[in-house]
């Protein structure tokens, strides 16, 4: 299978963000990090599930999925950021509808886990 590429981000672009494993505590460091990404020129978006708290997930593994599978079917997204790494993110791996991800190639930022 080719290699896919995304495109690089440019000034108005949207960026995804997402918690596909534990919730931020402290949710004033997202309206931060929201506010520095649209100083830089971009536009973001929170997934609906970002900062639920599911015992020390942000949400239930389906909800978690369900935020990812909405930020590659959003054809306005063009990166995903995911606020946290972890160990809930390897629990997702059921749930991931593949086929949307490679439709959709977008940039995949994130650390430990992710």
């Amino acid at each position: 299978m080719p290699l896919l590429r995304p495109p690089a981000l440019k000034r108005g672009d949207c960026i995804g963000l997402v918690s596909p494993a534990s919730r931020i505590a402290d949710t004033t460091r997202v309206e931060r990090a929201v506010r520095y990404l649209e100083g830089c020129g971009y536009r973001t978006i929170i997934g609906s599930n970002a900062l639920n708290l599911h015992g020390y997930l942000a949400g239930t593994d389906a909800e978690r999925a369900a935020d990812l599978h909405a930020m590659f079917s959003n054809p306005d997204v063009k990166a995903i950021f995911c606020i946290r790494g972890g160990y809930g993110t390897p629990r997702l791996l059921p749930f991931l509808d593949y086929r949307l991800i490679r439709q959709n190639p977008k940039i995949f930022v994130g650390y430990s886990d992710i």
